[in-house]
């Protein structure tokens, strides 16, 4: 009699082949996929355009205060070399690059707060001595000529906040449609680990612990208003940080945590507001926000003809966007990263798209005359 056929069941056999048949296919369309988009990518025309960058907060050669736009600029075949911007030459604290003579093609207004040193030199995020941050009068003037001229432009947060002087902040306001309010706020894991300059503006001993928010006031575009505090503990809020609802032109829109700071403006009535913030808090929290004059839901992206200002601080660090180089690379790395990338996403990258959009616009109509 002869020995029973080894191996697994016929229809077990099948199932195992039907598997790795499949995975073989998504492994095939994965690769296919990419390279073909790679290719796509790399066919694109390539645009040479002159490109302002303005950042006065660049705290070491790792770039990290506009590190996402060299990335978005990439994706959108714009070269652009990170320590190619006009502001801090990092730890010497010289000035960085030069201001153009003629209108930029694009106008990234960056970061303006300048550097935190303490005492001893020392770059501290909480350090009581500001280097740089100061955009002139007269380059606030440039910017609102080149804008009016066809140039579109960027703008973030602490744009028009101290050390901006108030003839540059109200000049800014006006090129990017919105009056600040002078308030800025931000979400904290930690309220007894607030900066001491905070500290300083509430009770003594500072009271506060534990996970919490923090609105801080001061005076703006030479508008004089004290320095004030407002402070949110955990009982006064229903989420641990703000979200963002909305995105620009080309955004596919929807919700966005975000725990950076936040200046509170309100828009022009003739800008648009393509997306909002919103303060997560309880009844008794609203209360206490609308003592300080406060809302609870404000202007995150304020859209004007040919700019964008947005309220947070957008461009800081460098992200997880790796597949830069495929066309359509921002849809697959949406998918394979959490929510604490979004903003990148339903923000940023839309937005450097409508204003790239805005570049091919002016061109065109220089082209036309």
């Amino acid at each position: 009699m002869s020995a029973p056929a080894s191996g697994p069941p016929p229809l077990v056999a099948r199932l195992v082949m039907l598997v790795f048949q499949c995975i073989g296919v998504l492994l095939s369309s994965i690769v296919l996929t990419t390279v073909s988009t790679s290719l796509w990518w790399r066919l694109t025309p390539s645009r040479d355009l002159d490109v302002l960058v303005y950042d006065q907060a660049v705290a070491d050669t790792g770039y990290l205060q506009h590190a996402a736009l060299g990335q978005l600029l990439e994706y959108h075949r714009v070269p652009y070399d990170l320590d190619d911007y006009v502001g801090l030459e990092p730890g010497t604290w010289e000035p960085h690059g030069r201001w153009p003579e003629e209108r930029p093609d694009l106008i990234v207004l960056a970061d303006v707060a300048g550097v935190q040193l303490d005492e001893q030199g020392r770059v501290d995020p909480t350090g009581p001595i500001t280097v740089g941050g100061r955009l002139e009068p007269d380059q606030a003037e440039d910017i609102a000529r080149w804008v009016e001229a066809g140039t579109p432009a960027w703008g973030e947060f602490a744009l028009v906040t101290d050390p901006t002087p108030s003839e540059s902040a109200e000049i800014l306001e006006s090129t990017f449609g919105f009056r600040s309010t002078g308030w800025r706020i931000r979400f904290f894991e930690d309220l007894a680990e607030v900066s001491l300059s905070i500290q300083d503006l509430g009770a003594f001993p500072w009271p506060y612990s534990g996970p919490g928010m923090i609105a801080v006031s001061g005076p703006v575009a030479g508008r004089q208003s004290p320095r004030s505090l407002v402070v949110l503990t955990e009982s006064q809020l229903t989420e641990t940080t703000m979200s963002i609802v909305g995105g620009p032109p080309g955004s596919t829109g929807g919700v966005a945590p975000y725990d950076g700071w936040v200046n509170i403006v309100e828009p022009d009535p003739d800008a648009e507001v393509d997306a909002a913030f919103r303060i997560p808090v309880t009844v008794d929290g609203d209360r206490v926000l609308a003592r300080a004059g406060i809302p609870n839901t404000f202007a995150a992206l304020v859209r004007t003809e040919r700019t964008l200002y947005f309220s947070g601080d957008g461009l800081d660090d460098e992200t997880p966007f790796r597949l830069r180089r495929l066309r359509g690379g921002a849809t697959f790395t949406r998918l394979v990263t959490g929510d604490e990338f979004r903003v990148l996403y339903q923000v940023l990258e839309p937005s450097i798209k409508w204003l790239l959009d805005r570049v091919e616009e002016s061109e065109a109509t220089v082209a036309a005359d």
